[in-house]
C-alpha cells in the first residue's frame, strides 16, 4: 500500500484521487501489477482493470442476458411492492398478512362504492335526466379520487424506503403537497368551469401528501413506544384526532355562518389561507419538539462537528431542537453524498490517470479485506464510495473523517491531508463513541441514507 493511505485499520480508507505521483519504489512495486475495482448497483457489474504494465485502462460490462433482465424486472416489480431487504427486513408473517390484506381492501372498497350507490338512490338519483346527470357527476368525483389513490400508490412504491432517515422533514413536505391540494380544491369556486381538472389535480396532490405523511405518523407512533404499546399510542391517538376534528367542525360551522352573513363568499379564500397558515406553523412545532434518539445525516454532522470542534457532543434534546426540518441532509456541513458510484467520482468515461490512484489504493486493500469505505473529499464535499459489506457504523465513521477535513478548511485532500485524516480518525473515533454514547445516543442506530452503487474487489 502507498504512504498516501496512513496507518491501516479495518472499516476505513480515503484516497487522494488527484495525487498521482508516487515514489519510484512504489511505482516500480505496482508496475507489474494489474489492478482490478468491480462496482455493483443492483445486478449491474462494471469492472476496471488497470495494466500495471503499460497503465491502460479496461471497462468491461456484465453482458445482461435474457434471464438477466427478467430478474431484473421482477427485482423492479419486488422493489416497488416489498420493503428494501426483504425478506430479511421483515418478521415471517409480514407477507401472508400482506397476501390476506389485499383482497380484504378490495372488498372493503366494493361494499363502500355500493353503499354510496344505495345512498345516492335514497335522495333521489335514480333513472331520471336529473339523476342521470347526478350519477355522471358522482362518476367524475370517483374518477377524482381514484388519481388520487395513484398519487399515494405512487409514493408508497418508489419512495418507501426514504422516510426512515428524515420522518421530520418529509411530514412537512407532506404539509406543502396538502396545501397545494387544497388550494386547487378552494380553486374550484372562482373556477367551477375546470371543476375537474382542478379537483383531480387538487386530489392527486392531496393524496401525495397522504401518502409521504403517514409512513412518517407510523414512524413517530413507534418512536412513542417504549413498552411494545404501539397500539395502545396508536388508540390513544386516534382519540386526540377525533377530538380535535369534532373542534375544528364547530369551529368551521361558526366560521362559515360568518362568511355567509358578510354576503361575500369570497373571504372563505383568506380565512382559508390564514387557517391553513396557522396549521402548517403548529405542525412545524409539533415535529420540532421530537427527541429522536437515532442518529440520521443531520444529527451525525451536529455531533461530528462538536467532537471535532473539541466541544461538548449535544444530548438527544438539544440535537433535535437544533436540527433544520427543512434542510436537506446534503445541504448540511460536512456535506457527504453516500454510496456514490464510480461514474458520478469521475464521469461515464473516467480516464487511466484519474482512475490509477483509486486503483492502486482501493483495489488491494479490498482484496485484503480491510476497507469499507473510501471518501473522496473535493472542493469541500466528501464523496464516500461503498463496500458490499459496508455497516451504518462505517458510514459514521466516514462522516467523522469529513468533518475533521471540513474544520481544518481543506477544500481539496492533498496525500498529506488524507494520511492525516486517517490517523485523526484512527485516535480520536474511540472517544467520539464513548463521548456520543454518554449523551444518550445509540451509535449502533445509525440511519443514513446511501445510494445504491457498492465496490468489490474480483471477477464479473
Amino acid at each position: 500500500m502507498g504512504d498516501s493511505m496512513g496507518p491501516e485499520k479495518l472499516g476505513t480508507a480515503a484516497v487522494d484521487t488527484a495525487a498521482a505521483v508516487k515514489s519510484c519504489d512504489s511505482d516500480t512495486q505496482l508496475a507489474a501489477q494489474s489492478q482490478t475495482l468491480v462496482e455493483v448497483k443492483g445486478r449491474k457489474r462494471r469492472k476496471y482493470s488497470l495494466d500495471g504494465k503499460t497503465g491502460s485502462l479496461s471497462v468491461e460490462q456484465a453482458a445482461l442476458t435474457r434471464e438477466h433482465l427478467a430478474v431484473d424486472f421482477v427485482e423492479g416489480i419486488k422493489g416497488f411492492i416489498l420493503p428494501r431487504g426483504f425478506p430479511n427486513s421483515v418478521s415471517e408473517d409480514y407477507l401472508t398478512y400482506q397476501l390476506w390484506a389485499v383482497p380484504s381492501h378490495i372488498a372493503g372498497w366494493i361494499s363502500v362504492s355500493l353503499a354510496t350507490s344505495s345512498l345516492l338512490k335514497a335522495v333521489g338519483i335514480g333513472t331520471s335526466a336529473v339523476g342521470t346527470a347526478a350519477a355522471t357527476a358522482s362518476i367524475k368525483w370517483i374518477t377524482k379520487d381514484g388519481i388520487g389513490a395513484a398519487g399515494r400508490l405512487l409514493v408508497g412504491g418508489r419512495l418507501g424506503n426514504v422516510f426512515d432517515e428524515d420522518p421530520k422533514r418529509w411530514r412537512m413536505t407532506a404539509e406543502v403537497f396538502a396545501t397545494l391540494g387544497l388550494a386547487l380544491e378552494i380553486a374550484t369556486a372562482v373556477f367551477p368551469g375546470s371543476f375537474l381538472v382542478l379537483a383531480g389535480a387538487g386530489n392527486f396532490s392531496k393524496a401525495l401528501g397522504k401518502g409521504l405523511g403517514r409512513p412518517c405518523f407510523r414512524i413517530i407512533q413507534t418512536h412513542f413506544a417504549r413498552q411494545n404499546n404501539v397500539g395502545d399510542i396508536s388508540a390513544k391517538e386516534e382519540v386526540w384526532e377525533v377530538a380535535a376534528q369534532l373542534t375544528g367542525l364547530g369551529l368551521s360551522i361558526a366560521i362559515l355562518k360568518a362568511i355567509e352573513a358578510t354576503g361575500n363568499p369570497s373571504n372563505v379564500l383568506w380565512v382559508w389561507a390564514s387557517v391553513q397558515s396557522v396549521h402548517v406553523a403548529l405542525r412545524y412545532q409539533a415535529l420540532q419538539s421530537l427527541q429522536f434518539p437515532c442518529i440520521n445525516q443531520k444529527r451525525a454532522c451536529a455531533l461530528v462537528n462538536a467532537h471535532v470542534r473539541g466541544e461538548r457532543l449535544p444530548g438527544i434534546a438539544e440535537a433535535n431542537q437544533a436540527e433544520p426540518i427543512l434542510r436537506l441532509p446534503s445541504q448540511m456541513r460536512p456535506s457527504v453524498k453516500m454510496g456514490a458510484s464510480i461514474a458520478e467520482v469521475f464521469g461515464d468515461s473516467p480516464s487511466p490517470q484519474e482512475l490509477q490512484p483509486l486503483l492502486e489504493t482501493l483495489g488491494p486493500a479490498l482484496q485484503q479485506q480491510r476497507e469499507q469505505y473510501l471518501l473522496l473529499w473535493r472542493e469541500g464535499r466528501g464523496l464516500v464510495l461503498l463496500r458490499e459489506s459496508a455497516k451504518p457504523q462505517d458510514l459514521l465513521r466516514a462522516m467523522w473523517q469529513a468533518a475533521w477535513l471540513d474544520h481544518c478548511g481543506i477544500q481539496t485532500a492533498t496525500s498529506a491531508d488524507v494520511a492525516a485524516s486517517i490517523e485523526a480518525l484512527q485516535h480520536q473515533f474511540p472517544d467520539f463513541l464513548m463521548q456520543a454514547e454518554a449523551a444518550g445516543w445509540n451509535t449502533q442506530d445509525v440511519v443514513i441514507r446511501s445510494g445504491s452503487s457498492r465496490i468489490a474487489a474480483g471477477n464479473l
